[in-house]
């Protein structure tokens, strides 16, 4: 069974233009490094000095995972904020072999339909 390929876009401001990197195959301890590193951040969620140092260490795993095609800098500047938590969780879940899950990407407020569309009669 073929491996998906994991891959990261990245903006390099000095060259005004985004970079999509693949990663190369990954094997059973890159596996076990990502879970290890999933887990150590479930604990210390409620620590904020810990997550942060947490994170820290999924972007250095995630620079090698890609075998250092961009460097740590490059990662932390190439994505914009609110993409970080989102793109460590894809990637580490791609190492797994999860499918990355679209319910979390659709809008939390439902649409509105004829169902829950009130009536002039209500």
């Amino acid at each position: 069974m073929a491996q998906k390929h994991i891959s990261i876009k990245l903006w390099f401001e000095d060259e005004k233009k985004f970079k999509t990197f693949i990663a190369p195959r990954t094997n059973t301890k890159t596996l076990l490094e990502a879970l290890r590193l999933n887990a150590e951040a479930e604990k210390t969620a409620d620590n904020l000095e810990k997550s942060i140092k947490i994170l820290e260490k999924q972007l250095q795993f995630i620079v090698g995972i890609f075998r250092n095609q961009f460097t740590y800098d490059q990662l932390f500047e190439g994505l914009e904020s609110f993409e970080v938590a989102k793109e460590v969780s894809r990637i580490l879940s791609e190492i797994a072999g999860y499918k990355e899950i679209e319910a979390a990407d659709q809008d939390f407020l439902p649409e509105q339909t004829e169902k829950n569309t009130p009536t002039s009669a209500e």
